[in-house]
């Protein structure tokens, strides 16, 4: 089933079950593809909704750690926004650990050769065209913290 079906069939069940929470995720989500498909002038693909929900699941993150700076005002939101990041989760690839997103840096790093921090950009690129997972922001400390 394509991931917008699944969506489709999540939305569904959570208005059967009156889940407000899992219909506000689902329907942000929604939303942000219908942009991305206008922008872009295609259809709803796998790669679409995962990039869409990924850079969603992103930006929550931030907000979450945001809203927790605030002490006791911002709880109640940050542990909305917290169960939006896991319910959406469940359509994301499993991310790499940090041991294993580190031993593909070493091995890239092996294979570029002699590379200085200059080529950070570079390195990061190859690392992440190994594959589905790999946290971006997690590859640029590894790469910056073995090329200094």
């Amino acid at each position: 089933m394509a991931l917008v079906d699944d969506l489709s069939a999540a939305l569904k069940e959570a208005m059967k079950a009156k889940d407000k929470p899992k219909l506000d995720a689902i329907r942000q989500v929604q939303t942000e593809i219908a942009k991305k498909k206008s922008e872009k002038g295609e259809e709803a693909t796998d790669e679409l909704v995962l990039a869409v929900i990924s850079s969603y699941v992103k930006k929550m993150t931030k907000a979450v750690e945001e809203y927790q700076t605030l002490g006791d005002r911002g709880t109640e939101m940050a542990e909305k926004i917290q169960f939006e990041i896991d319910f959406l989760s469940e359509w994301l690839p499993e991310q790499l650990s940090e041991e294993e997103v580190e031993k593909i840096v070493d091995a890239v790093l092996f294979e570029m050769g002699d590379i200085d921090i200059s080529q950070m950009g570079k390195v990061i690129g190859a690392v992440m065209s190994k594959g589905d997972g790999i946290d971006g922001s997690l590859v640029s400390k590894i790469v910056k913290s073995k090329l200094t």
